[in-house]
C-alpha cells in the first residue's frame, strides 16, 4: 500500500512540474471580475472548451494548466491545410502524422464570480505576443516537425507546445520561456 501511495504522489508531483504557465498583462479591457483563459479551438479558430483560467489582478495574470491532452472533441488530425498559425506560408509539411489541437487566449467578465465562464458571459478573443512576436499554443499526440515557407520550422513534442514566431524576413520559431506576454483583447 505504501508503495502505491508513494508512486501516486510521485506521479502527481511530476505532472505538476510539467504544467504550462503563461504570465503577462492584458490591454483593451477593463471592469470587475475579468478572467483570462486558455481555450481549445477548432481548425477555424472558434472557441471550444476552457482548459484553465485565471483572474486578472489589475491587468496582470499568471495562468497555468497541466500538460494533459485537451478534450477528444478538440483534437483533429494535424494536416498541412489545417495549420494556419502565424508565419506559416507556402508549402507545409509534417515529418510524422499526429493528432493536434490549437489553443487561444480569451478574456471574459466573470459576472457571478464562480471562476468559470457561463453562457451569458461574453467571450472576447485575445492575441498574445512575446514582444511583438505572436504566441502559438498547440498540443500534439506525438513528435513531429512542421515546416513551411520562409524558413518556418517548429519541432513539436508530444504534449503542449508554446512558442513565438518572429515574422521578420525568415519566420523563425522560439520556444516560450516564461517572458511576460502582451495580450490584446478584442472589444
Amino acid at each position: 500500500m505504501n508503495k502505491s501511495v508513494g508512486a501516486l504522489v510521485l506521479l502527481l508531483c511530476a505532472s505538476l512540474a510539467q504544467a504550462v504557465t503563461l504570465r503577462g498583462n492584458v490591454e483593451g479591457v477593463s471592469g470587475q471580475g475579468l478572467r483570462v483563459g486558455v481555450w481549445s479551438v477548432g481548425p477555424a479558430g472558434s472557441a471550444g472548451d476552457e482548459l484553465a483560467s485565471a483572474a486578472l489582478k489589475g491587468n496582470a495574470f499568471t495562468l497555468s494548466w497541466p500538460d494533459a491532452p485537451p478534450p477528444s472533441r478538440a483534437q483533429y488530425p494535424l494536416k498541412p491545410e489545417s495549420i494556419i498559425w502565424p508565419g506559416v506560408v507556402g508549402n507545409v509539411t509534417l515529418s510524422a502524422p499526429v493528432t493536434g489541437s490549437l489553443a487561444n487566449l480569451f478574456v471574459y467578465a466573470d459576472s457571478n464570480g464562480n471562476g468559470q465562464r457561463d453562457e451569458s458571459e461574453r467571450l472576447s478573443e485575445a492575441f498574445a505576443e512575446v514582444g511583438r512576436q505572436p504566441l502559438v499554443i498547440v498540443w500534439a499526440n506525438g513528435n513531429t516537425n512542421v515546416a513551411a515557407g520562409r524558413g518556418f520550422s517548429a519541432s513539436l513534442k508530444s504534449g503542449w507546445n508554446v512558442f513565438s514566431v518572429d515574422l521578420g524576413r525568415n519566420a523563425s520559431v522560439k520556444p516560450y520561456g516564461g517572458e511576460p506576454l502582451n495580450v490584446r483583447a478584442q472589444r
